[in-house]
């Protein structure tokens, strides 16, 4: 039976129960984390915990873990799930209050839950996916891990509607990122990929893969590229947590470089998975 954390206890999932006035709940207000584990071992504990205290911080909530405690909770759920490959989902509002109002109360205690699900690891040779170009109609805090995704899903939704796994957004011609990923590509064997700035949320995929990329000495640029560029590129590809690596092969109907996922991108595929072990 799944067991969710909820407010310092653990709970089984069918009896986790929050205020119907809770903000998460009636506005968004809150944000969440996604922790990969591998063999038992968390990935990237640190910067999780780092981005998670830097969206609490952004929202002005205050952290109601430190991060060793984060660790105990999270040993304790791999314990009671018995799972060597999962994924930790974290979630935290604001809290709750009656009567609703917009403006929170100050010193609300906030609602904290974290559980597990199962995870298999991408393996094997990657099939390269079709991506659709969207316009970019979120708001101007992509860096915040914020709950609030109405527009995401928008937007995947439109995405899948017309085949694409994944939206590949713009603003103005400027890529960004996709609904739920980072983007990359490749022109003449340097990796580029979009700024960490506040148009986008940096993931720690994407930059794990970077550090990867420098480790191999392979040329990188955090920088801006259009529509363009994009169109022109030798070799495309999306990072996330779950599913680490994938090559783009089609940005609606035009076919990127030959369609096949390239050089650069196998070779990072391959130091990521040897990375994880």
């Amino acid at each position: 039976m799944s067991l969710i954390y909820l407010n310092g206890d653990y709970v089984p999932h069918e009896q986790a129960k929050i205020s119907v006035f809770d903000r998460g709940f009636l506005f968004a207000d809150g944000i969440y984390e996604v922790l990969p584990v591998y063999q038992g071992q968390p990935f990237m504990l640190a910067e999780h915990m780092q981005r998670l205290h830097n969206s609490l911080h952004a929202i002005g909530i205050t952290p109601p873990h430190s991060p060793a405690e984060w660790e105990a909770i999270l040993r304790h759920l791999l314990s009671i799930e018995q799972l060597d490959n999962a994924i930790l989902y974290i979630q935290i509002t604001r809290g709750a209050e009656f009567p609703r109002n917009h403006l929170p109360s100050p010193n609300m205690q906030p609602t904290v839950m974290a559980y597990l699900v199962p995870f298999t690891p991408p393996a094997g040779e990657p099939t390269p996916v079709k991506v659709e170009l969207l316009e970019d109609i979120r708001w101007l805090r992509c860096d915040i891990k914020s709950v609030s995704l109405l527009g995401n899903i928008l937007l995947k939704l439109q995405s899948s509607a017309s085949g694409g796994q994944e939206p590949i957004l713009h603003r103005a011609g400027r890529i960004t990122e996709g609904a739920s990923c980072n983007y990359f590509i490749v022109k003449d064997n340097e990796l580029i990929t979009p700024p960490a700035d506040e148009l986008i949320l940096a993931g720690l995929t994407r930059q794990h893969v970077l550090n990867l990329a420098r480790g191999a000495h392979i040329k990188v640029r955090e920088q801006a590229f259009s529509t363009a560029e994009l169109f022109a590129a030798d070799e495309c590809f999306m990072t996330s947590a779950t599913r680490e690596i994938i090559p783009v092969g089609q940005v609606g109907n035009e076919i990127i470089a030959d369609g096949h996922c390239g050089p650069v991108t196998q070779q990072l595929i391959e130091l990521f998975r040897a990375s994880r072990s």
